[in-house]
This record gives C-alpha cells, sequence and structure tokens, in this order.
C-alpha cells in the first residue's frame, strides 16, 4: 500500500476556487511538505497546458449577444412613455430621474446574463469566455463594457448622469458617450495614485497600533467570551459563521440538551469536524474566547487568539500578533475603492431580482385571488401575490409558457397586456424590506425649474398640478428700447384710459416718448404688430415687479375642427398631448385654448408641472425660464454609503466625528451604551458590555467595506487592532489610589487594581483612533520615532519618563535582540 501513488480523479473543470479547496483540503490532510511538491506539479500542468493552447484574444472572440439591440429600443419604448406621463403632470421629474436610472440598471444587469449565456451556448472555449470564468484574468464587469454596455456613468458631483452609455467598446463610442466616460476614466488614474499613499501610511499607522500585541502566556483563565450564533438561513451567513468559528476555541463546554451529553469541551479548538458535529447536534449558540477579552495587560494569551492562519496550527508563544493584523489589514488597502458617493439618494447599484418574460405575447394570470392590488414606490399600480403563483405568457403561435412566481412578488404588468422580449413582467422583494424603518430616512429637498417662460395657471379639478402658460417677460423699463429696436418702420396701437372714451391713438416710432411708454402700466390690452406672421400681445402688467407678460404667435397653433360643440374645445381649457378633439384630430401639444371662432381654435403651449403642496411654490404670478417654481421634498436612506472603501476603513479607526450631523459617532454610541447599562448593572459590568458592543460595531464595519469589494480578511486581524482602541479607560474619581483624575489607563490595569482597594477608582470607557494611540504608546522611543519627534521628546524629559522596551520599535532603535520568536524569553513573563 505504501509504495502505490495515490491517484485522484476528478470529473468537473478545475477553475480558480476549485484549485485553492483541492490545495486547503491537500495541507489540511497531508501536510505542508507534500503539499510543495503538488503545488510544483500543478504548476508544470499550468506552463505546459497554457504552452500548447496558445490562447489569443481577437475581436472575433468578442461576440455581442444578439438581444441587445431588442432590450435598448424596448427599455427606450418603455422610457418614453414614462416622459409623456411626467408632461402630462402625472408624475414629477424627481420620480421620473429615479425610473431612468432604475432602468437602466434593470435592463444593464439583464444585458449582462445575456453575455454569459451568449458565450456557453456559442462556445464553451471562447478565448475570453475561458480566461474570464476560469479566474485567471479579468472579470465580468469589464467583459459587460467589451461586449454588453458600459451603462450608467457618474459626474464629477458624484450625480449619475442619465444619459446611459449603450454601445460597448467593441463597437466603439459616440463623441457624447466618450466624453462621458472620460471623467471615470481619469479618476480612476488619479484614485490609483492617491490609493497607494493613503493604503502605505494605513498600514504604518497599524503597525505602530500593533507592534506590542505579542503571544505572551499559554491562558490568561479570563471567563469572558464572545457569543456566536450559528444560522443556516442561507449559504452566505452559514459560510460566513464557519469563517468565524474555524481556528477559535471553546469558552464553555457545549451540552446537547436532548441526551445531556458533552458535544465538545472548554478550551477545545475548532476545527472542521467539529463544526460538522455542532451543526449535527443543531447547536446554534456558541461562547468563543477572543483576543478583545483577554485580561493580560500587554499582549494576548495563546487560547484568546485560537490557530496561527498561516499553518492550522495552535499559534505559538513569542508570534507577533499585532504585525501580521496590521499588515493583512494594511495590504489590500490598494485593491479598495477611494470613491466617495454623493449620490442624493437617487441611485443605488442594486436593484431587486427580477423575472423577465422569455418572448413576446400576452400575460395571462388570476387577478382576484391570492393577491392584492397596490401602487408601487413609483405610483404605478401593480398586484403583490400572497401565495406562489403561476403566470402564463402566449405568443402568436400559441405557444405558451408557465412561469411560477413566488409568493411576495410584485406583478408590474396587468394581465391580458402585451409583453416584449425580455419585458420586466415581476419583482421579488423580501417581505421584511418591505416597510422603511423610519430611523433610517432623511428628509431632502430638490428644486423644480420651469423649462419656459410664462404665466403660471391652476387648474381647479387637480389641485397638484400647475401650469406654466408660453410667453415672453419683458421689464417696463426697457420696453421702449425693444419697441423701438423690433419696430422701426411700423406703427402700434395703444388703448389709453386716461380718455373716458378709450380712443385710439396711432403714433409713429420716431414720435414715441419715454413717457408715453411708461403710462403702458395702465392699459388692459396693447397690440404691437410687426409684420403678418410675427405679433406680440401684452396680455398681463406685474405692476409690483414692474414686468409685462408678452404672447408670441410663434408658440401659438391653430387648429381646424368642424363642430365647437365638443367640451375638450371650451376657451380657457387646458388641453393635453396627445387628447382627442375630434373623431379624426388628435392635439399634439399641451396648452391652453386662447381663441375660438369660425370652427378654428388658437392653443397656447403649456409645459405641467407637479407640486405636492402649494405652500412651497415660490413665483406666483409670472416665471422666466429656468427659474425655479417650487421645491420637491423627498426621502432618502441615510447616507451610510456615502464613503467607501479606503477612506471609510479610516474614518472607522481613526473614529473620527462625521460631518453630518444626524449621522451618531462610535463615541457618542460608546457615551450612550454606558449610560444605558450604567442604569442596570455595576460600573465594571457596565464598561465591559458597552466596550463589547462598541467593538463589535466596528468590526462588523470595517469587515463589510472588505467584504462589499471581494476582499476576504479573517476577523482574528480586526480585534486585535480594535482590542488596542478600546483597552482604555478615563479616571474619573481617584478612589484610594494614587492614580490622578482624567488619566488614561488600561482596562484590565485599573480592574485588577480595583480588586485591592475599599474605596474603588470610577472611570468611564474610552475610544481612541490609531494615529492617537501611537503618540500615546507606553514607549516614548516608539513615539517619537512615527510623529511628532521633538514634542515628544521634550514632554518624555521633563516628566522623567522610563522606557521598559516592551515592544519591537524600540528594541530596533538601540539595536537589541527584538523580543518575539527566538528572543522571547518564556522564563520572563512581561
Amino acid at each position: 500500500m505504501k509504495n502505490k501513488k495515490l491517484k485522484l480523479i476528478c470529473n468537473k473543470t478545475f477553475d480558480k476556487k476549485e484549485i485553492k479547496k483541492l490545495i486547503e483540503w491537500f495541507i489540511y490532510n497531508y501536510g505542508s511538505i507534500r503539499t510543495n511538491k503538488l503545488l510544483d506539479n500543478l504548476k508544470v500542468i499550468g506552463f505546459n497546458s497554457a504552452t500548447t493552447a496558445g490562447i489569443s484574444l481577437g475581436l472575433e472572440d468578442l461576440k455581442i449577444p444578439l438581444t441587445k439591440q431588442n432590450l435598448i429600443s424596448n427599455t427606450e419604448n418603455y422610457l418614453k412613455k414614462i416622459n409623456d406621463r411626467l408632461i402630462l403632470g402625472k408624475i414629477n421629474f424627481l420620480t421620473e430621474i429615479e425610473r431612468i436610472t432604475d432602468c437602466w440598471n434593470t435592463s444593464n444587469e439583464i444585458l449582462k446574463k445575456e453575455v454569459i449565456k451568449n458565450f456557453r451556448q456559442t462556445d464553451l472555449l471562447n478565448p475570453v469566455y475561458m480566461m474570464t470564468f476560469s479566474g485567471a484574468r479579468g472579470n465580468l464587469s469589464q467583459i459587460k463594457q467589451l461586449v454588453g454596455m458600459r451603462g450608467l456613468m457618474s459626474d464629477s458631483q458624484g450625480e449619475i448622469i442619465n444619459l446611459p452609455i449603450k454601445s460597448n467598446l467593441k463597437e466603439g463610442l459616440k463623441t457624447i458617450e466618450y466624453f462621458i466616460s472620460c471623467y471615470g476614466a481619469r479618476k480612476g488614474l488619479v484614485d490609483t495614485a492617491l490609493k497607494t499613499a493613503n493604503s502605505g501610511y494605513l498600514t504604518r499607522r497599524l503597525i505602530y497600533v500593533g507592534q506590542e500585541q505579542t503571544i505572551k502566556q499559554p491562558n490568561c483563565n479570563t471567563n469572558n467570551g464572545i457569543l456566536i450564533t450559528n444560522s443556516k438561513n442561507n449559504k452566505k451567513t452559514f459560510a460566513y459563521t464557519k469563517e468565524k468559528l474555524l481556528g477559535k476555541i471553546l469558552a464553555r463546554n457545549i451540552i446537547n440538551k436532548n441526551n445531556n451529553k458533552i458535544v465538545a469541551s472548554k478550551n477545545q479548538d475548532i476545527c472542521k469536524y467539529i463544526f460538522k458535529k455542532l451543526n449535527k447536534n443543531k447547536i446554534n449558540k456558541i461562547y468563543i474566547r477572543s483576543p478583545l477579552t483577554c485580561r493580560l495587560n500587554t499582549g494576548t494569551c495563546q487560547i484568546c487568539y485560537g490557530w496561527n492562519l498561516g499553518n492550522g496550527r495552535m499559534i505559538e508563544l513569542g508570534e507577533n500578533i499585532g504585525i501580521i493584523a496590521a499588515q493583512s489589514i494594511g495590504e489590500p488597502g490598494t485593491q479598495l475603492t477611494m470613491r466617495t458617493f454623493h449620490t442624493g439618494g437617487i441611485f443605488s447599484g442594486e436593484s431587486n431580482e427580477t423575472i423577465n418574460a422569455p418572448f413576446e405575447g400576452i400575460i395571462k394570470y388570476n387577478s382576484n385571488k391570492e393577491g392584492k392590488k397596490i401602487k408601487t414606490q413609483y405610483g404605478d399600480k401593480a398586484y403583490l401575490t400572497l401565495k406562489d403563483k403561476n403566470i402564463y405568457i402566449i405568443n402568436e403561435k400559441n405557444i405558451t409558457s408557465k412561469i411560477k412566481i413566488p409568493q411576495h412578488t410584485i406583478i408590474l404588468i396587468k394581465p391580458n397586456q402585451k409583453v416584449f422580449f425580455k419585458q420586466t413582467i415581476a419583482e421579488i422583494t423580501n417581505w421584511k424590506n418591505i416597510k422603511p424603518n423610519k430611523e433610517n430616512y432623511t428628509t431632502n429637498s430638490k428644486e423644480i425649474r420651469t423649462q419656459i417662460s410664462g404665466k403660471i395657471f391652476y387648474e381647479k379639478k387637480d389641485k397638484d398640478l400647475l401650469w406654466v402658460i408660453n410667453g415672453t417677460i419683458f421689464k417696463i423699463e426697457h420696453t421702449y428700447s425693444i419697441l423701438k429696436r423690433n419696430f422701426s418702420q411700423k406703427i402700434f396701437i395703444s388703448l389709453d384710459k386716461k380718455n373716458e372714451k378709450n380712443t385710439k391713438s396711432i403714433f409713429k416710432p420716431r414720435k414715441i416718448k419715454r413717457k408715453n411708454v411708461c403710462i403702458m402700466k395702465l392699459f388692459n390690452f396693447i397690440k404691437i404688430q410687426k409684420q403678418k406672421k410675427y405679433s406680440y400681445s401684452i396680455r398681463i402688467i406685474d405692476v409690483k415687479n414692474k414686468k409685462l407678460l408678452t404672447e408670441k404667435n410663434s408658440s401659438e397653433k391653430l387648429i381646424k375642427i368642424k363642430s365647437n360643440s365638443n367640451s375638450n374645445t371650451r376657451l380657457g381649457k387646458i388641453i393635453n398631448k396627445n387628447l382627442k378633439l375630434n373623431k379624426k384630430i388628435i392635439n399634439k401639444n399641451s396648452g391652453q385654448i386662447k381663441q375660438q371662432r369660425n370652427n378654428q381654435i388658437l392653443i397656447t403651449k403649456a409645459n405641467s408641472y407637479q407640486i405636492s403642496n402649494k405652500k412651497y411654490l415660490i413665483n406666483k404670478n409670472l416665471i422666466k425660464k429656468n427659474s425655479i417654481l417650487s421645491f420637491v421634498y423627498y426621502k432618502n436612506k441615510k447616507t451610510e454609503d456615502i464613503v467607501q472603501g479606503l477612506p471609510k476603513i479610516e474614518e472607522l479607526l481613526e473614529a473620527r466625528k462625521k460631518k453630518e450631523s444626524y449621522m451618531t459617532t462610535p463615541h457618542e454610541k460608546l457615551k450612550k451604551y454606558f449610560i444605558t447599562f450604567k442604569n442596570k448593572y455595576t460600573t465594571l459590568i457596565a464598561i465591559r458590555k458597552s466596550v463589547t458592543k462598541i467593538q463589535k460595531y466596528l468590526i462588523d464595519k470595517v469587515s463589510f467595506v472588505y467584504t462589499s469589494q471581494n476582499v476576504n480578511i479573517s476577523e482574528k486581524h480586526m480585534e486585535v487592532i480594535i482590542k488596542q482602541m478600546t483597552s482604555r479607560v478615563i479616571i474619573t474619581e481617584q478612589g484610594d489610589s494614587n492614580i490622578i483624575s482624567g488619566e488614561i489607563i488600561e482596562l484590565n490595569r485599573i480592574e485588577k487594581i480595583n480588586q485591592k482597594l475599599s474605596k474603588k477608582v470610577k472611570y468611564e470607557p474610552l475610544l481612541i483612533g490609531i494615529t492617537k494611540l501611537s503618540l500615546s504608546n507606553q514607549s516614548f522611543i516608539s513615539e517619537a520615532s512615527f510623529q511628532e519627534t521633538t514634542r515628544i521628546l521634550t514632554k518624555s524629559a521633563i516628566e522623567g519618563k522610563i522606557d521598559w522596551l516592551f515592544g519591537l520599535k524600540e528594541n530596533i532603535i538601540l539595536g537589541k535582540l527584538i523580543p518575539i520568536g527566538t528572543g522571547f524569553n518564556l522564563d520572563i513573563r512581561k
């Protein structure tokens, strides 16, 4: 048996993930020396295969899916309908922007799926497909840009531009698309340069914080630990808890409640087999040891830390875990983005899971049973399924497609309606997330601006709808010069109210005096005629603001109709776009009926705007083009994700105060927790509980930034750094001790001092950022080598400080052997 070679039979494609799993399994079962040989063999196989395959990339390999054009044209048609609704005033412009962004985002996602499907159906040995999906080079977002569409881009303010880039890089970009995408490309290059410097500085600060953290003792004999709930809700949470538990040590015995047998005992490390055992016995709550709760004054003990993740064995005494932790957090910094979003709550990169039509046809389902008619967030009518439901789509050839829709799905299309290919029929929602939490939302405002100048008009029927009737606005002072310039060879007629009989006075332009024009504010109606084609009618005079509203006949439209009996053609009535004036005639523009005679109506163009409340209306009479008409107030999620990537990590580890007043800082959170726990427990327990809460908060936030950008870091490393940030307290009352109030001291140290005192020292928890922590080290040599050298050395000399040379930095500076690894002395327990 010994001479026989181990044969592995593999019947599936080995991509990057599978090879990773194989190596992990091999090292776990056969050790590191045999794994070295395996890796050498894999390398040889890889080089041979790459040479013989001779994979190259050509233009023909970039295959654009045939469904792309259909998808884009269908999306554009849908957005035209939304634009028509905006013109009719059924939705406001804010909803339109949201819909456009949402719509293109969904189309982009569908196209991405189509790209993958197209590659799989046409050629599995396509070089582009092989490179991307093996994990060798490139990712899906790059392929999507090459053969799909580039999609929505952001401008310099971080706002999403509503004009998506429909072309891909193979087809080539249009001029406007090129300029839109230029900003993102430049920002990417600048960010790469900045990122390297920022990432390096973050690593340096972390190393100064963690350099003293060494494994000092086998066990600190603490009873404290962390509770982890083992949930099997979905694959993600299961994998996350598995990652959290592997390599940790149990803080208490785990007993099966059914038979009272011990499943795993205290101080036992959790390996894969123990984890399987815990799942088999359905144990949900597991209490484990953690570096956060270690009782040593300096450093950490073996059992609180657990495995060394490099070799999967218990960590050795003298190992410097602080440096490992600092490098593990700092190194992926270059992979993170430098992005800072200011999206104003309009765009979120996520879109709900959608169900799309497999082909063109008519949709059929029963809307009377097992569901409820609702309105979506955009005000559209929809149908919410309360149970699983079947939908049928029938095409022209009577081919029927049956789609089973899960519970709590929103169906967006009415029954018996026509659907086009790949149209979104339904959205799968999470029932728990449908009701928004009020605390997570803030109210913002955005102005509505007019696209034309004119007079503001309200229709009595529709309170939310406001119309601006087209016209040109002049200031009264400027009217004389305007008349002189435009009508130098013509006459104009004025109706003078001063005379009782309203006599007509005819002037030639050269006889016009300024005072005659100034009297115009008393006139009701003045008609100035330049030619037959163009005439200005001064309709309204705003005496307060000294403004005139004139109407050009270029903004008017004459429509011939057979009879005047139709109620749609009443004088002064506002008529909408696409309204039937007669059996044959359909109005093409929205406007107000101005004149009506001899089977003809004259319409002045008008624009409609949806306004929720009149009290937010700024202008109430005449308004110029591009002026603010009103404000729209809307709710959007509190901007937790505005700062992402590296700046977010820095913000958390520095425990900085945020600019936004509504966002609570970690310092405020810690204070709040301490006050609430102090009312229930003693100071000792209250501080421990509040510190544990803030530690969990910081770890969750930091790990979320990394996982959201596909960087996996063990939480063990974060725990080592965050332990240092929360390890100090500030003294409020000195009690029987010699410690001065206001002094900052280690939590573990003060707890041990308090055990021997009759009148206890009172203290409060403290959170210190990594820069401040580096400058408040036990060693003044280490502090001075970081920043502010002169100040620290002067202060240390005045105070007569002693450096006990516990850390690495101070020993390196003095040329001594560093107290880790072989230099760690077991007899001296520091």
